[in-house]
């Protein structure tokens, strides 16, 4: 669960890390100038979390490039010295302030995607408070306020916490097990009660599988394929405790499979299980996902949102429910042994 989780969240924001650099180098910003420091912040507060990590990496611009000219050096990203603070608030009300801990992410297993960034050092900045999520009894959200303590400038920003959300079916928290058929005519009916603060949904199923040689069985590898059910669905409301019912063709999964997964006639495969998650993401979250999305207009130019004051970024927060091991049922494996629409992927049943 928590490499799935941590690279889902990683993919998030690695997205946000270029598209705020690339938006922010444009003709609005003097390039005749001294170089002009430009925080770029982004996090997603996560109350399930074991830690929480705030990443403030440096962009600029001056008379002799852009920010990303100077994109590959780490040194020009990276700010020598920061003081990084979530104050937490119930209901308006300031109840607690943590100061976070500096840490290089390739030695606790966080490692930088490559691209056009330095991917070291890879500093982040983390935590492990118990981020409270906002529900019936109270609304709570995080004051981040990054200090850099060369300059004596602050940078501030605002996550509304995001709440649980409540899984309906078509998993069980107790034993949790899926049988999705190949059929045409049959559904998976998904269910769930929204999260208070929660603004959008996102959906996916994780399918796990080994792999072997025909002629060399006890040579096994494990590999898994992600089918993302909706992304960016609204909520009905920001208040939560509202009740989505959507119904997906279930065939859709294996049709998936066929395409997602190489076939070689060499190989056999056998299911192992399946991850379920739903991700809900806050408002400001999915206001900076819809506009950063590709333009597929004849303007190129696209607005900037960012919520980090006299920054550039995101920082709001998320909800994950997440099953990791769900139980395939024998009904399924044996249709996926059997379905024409997987045939060339070689499933067979233990």
């Amino acid at each position: 669960m928590v490499i799935h989780i941590k690279k889902r969240i990683q993919q998030l924001l690695s997205i946000a890390l270029l598209t705020v650099l690339i938006g922010g180098c444009d003709n609005s910003l003097d390039v005749t100038t001294d170089w002009k420091e430009i925080p770029v912040v982004y996090g997603l507060l996560n109350p399930s979390a074991t830690y929480n990590y705030i990443r403030v990496n440096r962009a600029y611009l001056n008379q002799e490039g852009d920010a990303i000219s100077f994109a590959a050096t780490a040194d020009s990203i990276q700010f020598s010295d920061l003081t990084v603070t979530l104050v937490e608030y119930r209901d308006g009300i300031e109840l607690n302030s943590v100061v976070l801990n500096r840490v290089d992410g390739d030695t606790i297993g966080l490692p930088k995607e490559e691209g056009v960034f330095a991917q070291s050092p890879n500093i982040l900045y983390r935590t492990a408070y118990d981020i409270k999520p906002s529900d019936f009894t109270g609304l709570y959200h995080y004051e981040l306020v990054v200090v850099n303590n060369v300059s004596n400038k602050v940078y501030r920003s605002r996550a509304d916490v995001v709440g649980n959300t409540e899984m309906l079916s078509p998993i069980r928290s107790q034993d949790p097990s899926l049988n999705i058929d190949d059929d045409s005519n049959r559904f998976i009916f998904i269910n769930y009660r929204e999260a208070p603060r929660a603004r959008m949904y996102d959906c996916e199923i994780r399918f796990r599988y080994k792999e072997y040689p025909k002629n060399d069985p006890g040579n096994v590898r494990v590999d898994s394929v992600s089918w993302v059910i909706f992304k960016n669905k609204l909520t009905i409301r920001l208040r939560g405790y509202e009740e989505q019912s959507l119904a997906i063709k279930s065939h859709l999964f294996y049709d998936f499979l066929a395409s997602a997964i190489e076939a070689d006639s060499n190989l056999q495969r056998e299911p192992i299980d399946m991850g379920f998650y739903l991700y809900g993401g806050g408002e400001d979250l999915y206001t900076y996902i819809q506009v950063n999305q590709p333009s597929i207009g004849i303007v190129q130019k696209k607005p900037e949102f960012t919520n980090i004051e006299d920054g550039l970024g995101i920082f709001s927060s998320l909800s994950i429910l997440a099953y990791d091991h769900v139980k395939i049922l024998d009904i399924m494996r044996n249709r996926l042994a059997k379905s024409s629409r997987v045939a060339e992927l070689n499933f067979v049943t233990p």
